[in-house]
């Protein structure tokens, strides 16, 4: 099965309308849990915040699409920003001292004496689970984690960058997840948003 990937932005300087693309993002849903509010992060950002972003350049939304009975469906989609990690001097007096080796070796002090760290921030990544999307049996986690570091080292090969990071929920089988992605989760810091924080070095593939 081909899965098709395609940016916001194409989309908005196509011939389809904005209402019509609004449309489109509203055929997104994601799996509610009780006292788990990422699920619900994921899909209003899609549904109310992506264009807005787009056209302030704030990130960029790329959109996944399978195809079920030779019709196009909304698969999944992720988000990416050229955002640098910037960790306050509180958080960073938490970590080990073999991260914060890691870190210093990718990183520099700032004025304020935080700590930043030049990269790409995924802010939010997430499948469709609407009835037409599961019946297309269509982009896996996996998949959708593949596409969004591509996109990132695509970018990296052109304007650099050490890291990319991402923000989630404390939930082990999420955290599980992005570790078997390469990801290292900073233990003992949490961000302002009350959440883990995870980050993998940027390499360029031999």
């Amino acid at each position: 099965m081909a899965l098709d990937v395609v940016s916001l932005t194409d989309i908005l300087n196509s011939d389809i309308s904005e209402e019509e693309v609004k449309d489109l993002l509203f055929t997104f849903e994601t799996i509610q849990s009780d006292g788990v509010s990422g699920a619900a992060d994921v899909e209003y950002f899609f549904h109310y915040k992506a264009i807005e972003f787009e056209k302030l350049d704030i990130s960029r939304t790329y959109l996944v699409f399978s195809t079920y009975k030779e019709k196009r469906i909304l698969s999944g989609y992720f988000s990416i920003s050229n955002r640098p990690l910037a960790i306050s001097k509180k958080n960073f007096t938490k970590l080990t001292n073999s991260m914060k080796k890691r870190l210093m070796g990718v990183g520099h002090r700032t004025e304020q004496n935080s700590y930043e760290i030049k990269g790409f921030l995924i802010g939010q990544i997430g499948r469709n689970f609407s009835e037409k999307s599961r019946n297309s049996n269509g982009a896996t986690g996996r998949d959708l984690m593949a596409f969004a570091q591509n996109k990132i080292l695509e970018a990296h090969k052109i304007v650099g960058g050490r890291i990319v990071y991402l923000e989630c929920q404390h939930d082990q089988k999420l955290i599980s997840f992005y570790r078997d992605h390469g990801f290292i989760e900073l233990e003992d810091y949490e961000s302002v948003n009350g959440l883990a924080m995870l980050v993998k070095r940027l390499k360029q593939p031999e």
